[in-house]
């Protein structure tokens, strides 16, 4: 039975777990960062404690890519103070990354964005664990594919169908009978 092999697990955790059997000298090599639709002061305080940094799961444009890991890099990695053909030369450095950094991110957006097809086939998936009839045995996955659902499609521009459908999403959490749920489904 698949419900009972399936457990949620938090991707923060995961990430503190990773960096924490890291010997320090791979760790101060890493730049660990969690993308989360959930973005409360409380939440990202944990992601913060856990990561080297937060990014807020909605759309990067392209041109945004490294103004948006930019001060996310510089906190995990600030400037060392040194001598001015030091930084002269760390500039030098810094532009021809920044100059191969575009050219490497020009597709990052493709990973970004979850696509309308992404998106068809979660509602897919979760359109054929409620038709199965056991909502209640199935509710754990049922939430945790609507809560990617609600990720993804907070990575699209956020319009009205947008804002509604993950008002439905998060209105799920109020419904007590697998009478309500389904009905709202």
């Amino acid at each position: 039975d698949e419900a009972s092999k399936h457990i949620t697990i938090s991707g923060s955790q995961l990430v503190e777990s990773i960096r924490s059997r890291l010997l320090p000298e791979y760790e101060a090599r890493l730049v660990a960062l969690i993308r989360s639709a959930n973005d409360s002061s409380s939440d990202v305080a944990i992601y913060n404690s856990r990561a080297h940094g937060f990014l807020p799961k909605a759309p990067i444009k392209r041109g945004n890519v490294l103004e948006t890991l930019a001060p996310l890099w510089l906190a995990r990695y600030p400037q060392q103070a040194g001598s001015e053909a030091d930084s002269q030369s760390q500039r030098s450095r810094a532009d021809s990354m920044s100059t191969q950094s575009l050219e490497s991110f020009s597709s990052l957006n493709d990973f970004i964005v979850a696509t309308p097809i992404e998106i068809i086939q979660s509602v897919k998936e979760i359109d054929s664990l409620f038709s199965k009839g056991s909502i209640g045995e199935d509710w754990d996955i049922i939430w945790e594919k609507l809560h990617v659902l609600k990720g993804d499609l907070l990575t699209l521009h956020v319009g009205s169908k947008v804002i509604s459908a993950v008002g439905m999403i998060n209105s799920f959490r109020e419904l007590n009978s697998n009478e309500q749920l389904l009905e709202r489904w």
